[in-house]
């Protein structure tokens, strides 16, 4: 009889969701942080329409920040993907 050694079974962490953005650019002027929606493509979950912060931006792209499924992500979009949203005023109810 063979000898046999039992290991616990190994589940390999699933790929983490990237979106989909283009390539950065030259020239990017820094901006303000304004609140914007994105629409961005995921590998795994597919089109998003996400919140999301604008770090810089160009006449025709926009650097973003959002956060999708617990993680972090920057990327650079066409300008024709990301629109202004409004922030709730914050005060005491």
């Amino acid at each position: 009889m063979t000898d046999y050694t039992w290991a616990p079974p190994t589940h390999p962490e699933p790929a983490e969701d990237q979106p989909l953005g283009i390539g950065p650019v030259d020239g990017a002027e820094p901006v303000d942080h304004s609140p914007v929606w994105v629409d961005v493509e995921f590998t795994r979950t597919g089109q998003q329409h996400l919140p999301g912060f604008v770090m810089a931006a160009t006449t025709e792209r926009v650097y973003v920040q959002l956060v999708h499924m617990g993680f972090a992500h920057k990327l650079w979009l066409p300008r024709t993907h990301v629109t202004h949203r409004t922030l709730k005023p914050r005060g005491r109810h």
